[in-house]
């Protein structure tokens, strides 16, 4: 029997899927450092991916958005390596402890990890970021050029962090912070945070223009259209000195593709094209 040829692909994603079922385990990074990693079953050619939450969230990330993206990484056959990052690490957590540093310090270590498993492929790695995490992926990307074969972002921002900080929804609480140490930020529906004179500090010289260029892997921004941070992917590609370096602009999706709105193809969307990404560059 003949088969249209999108059918086709439906059948080979599907008998994929059900040939390489992840194994998830929870992993101590360092002391105060936890993770989860995911490894396909069967046979694993050391393709793997490091997953970095957004703000305040946790290595599942928005509406456990992250686990679903490795359960779909270990069906195409890639590992993953998602982390609470230190002062975070809990969707639930309001006092924000963290900095861009500690986050860079755990990203390196989770870097580090990753390598003492002699099954992992140090030369086919990647790095995914999602908001401030897509900064974290960007710095350490910049700092240290050939960790990362390839890149990708979900709803980055761009440019000078620390005058983006000192504007928009973080000018009060950066404003209370010098002032008195600690500054706070209401998300309704979701958590008030308290945040550390030391975390505004810590994106003081951060341009992430600046540091895109000294990265030079594959790269990778997804945004959605209606993102509150505006897009930014017509500069990242004029400065991505790596190839392939692509954009893709989601439809009606915002900053986190709409993951707690029911099920309107946007999440769904944004896991297709990043596992079609590492799939096609790692």
């Amino acid at each position: 029997m003949n088969f249209p040829n999108w059918l086709k692909a439906l059948m080979v994603a599907a008998c994929l899927a059900v040939a390489m079922p992840a194994v998830e385990k929870r992993v101590t990074i360092a002391p105060e450092l936890k993770g989860a990693w995911v490894v396909p079953e069967g046979k694993w050619d050391g393709r793997t991916v490091l997953l970095c939450h957004g703000f305040a969230s946790d290595m599942d990330d928005a509406g456990g958005l992250y686990k679903r993206l490795a359960g779909e990484l270990a069906a195409q056959g890639i590992a993953s390596l998602r982390i609470n990052f230190r002062g975070e690490g809990d969707a639930k957590r309001t006092n924000i402890e963290s900095t861009l540093t500690t986050r860079l310090e755990d990203a390196a270590a989770a870097h580090a990890y990753l390598l003492q498993d002699k099954q992992v492929d140090a030369k086919r790695l990647g790095v995914l970021g999602w908001s401030l995490g897509a900064t974290t992926a960007i710095e350490t990307g910049a700092r240290h050029p050939d960790w990362f074969r390839t890149m990708a972002l979900w709803s980055s921002p761009g440019g000078d962090q620390f005058a983006i900080f000192s504007g928009g929804e973080f000018h009060e609480a950066m404003a209370q912070a010098e002032r008195t140490g600690t500054g706070s930020v209401a998300y309704p529906g979701w958590k008030t945070v308290t945040l550390h004179k030391e975390f505004f500090a810590s994106f003081r010289g951060i341009d992430l223009d600046k540091s895109l260029a000294k990265y030079p892997g594959a790269f990778l921004s997804v945004r959605g259209a209606e993102d509150y941070l505006g897009p930014h992917e017509a500069e990242f590609l004029k400065i991505a000195p790596g190839r392939p370096a692509e954009a893709v602009i989601i439809g009606g999706a915002d900053h986190i593709f709409h993951v707690f709105d029911g099920e309107q193809g946007q999440s769904a969307r944004v896991i297709e094209v990043t596992v079609a990404w590492f799939g096609r560059t790692l």
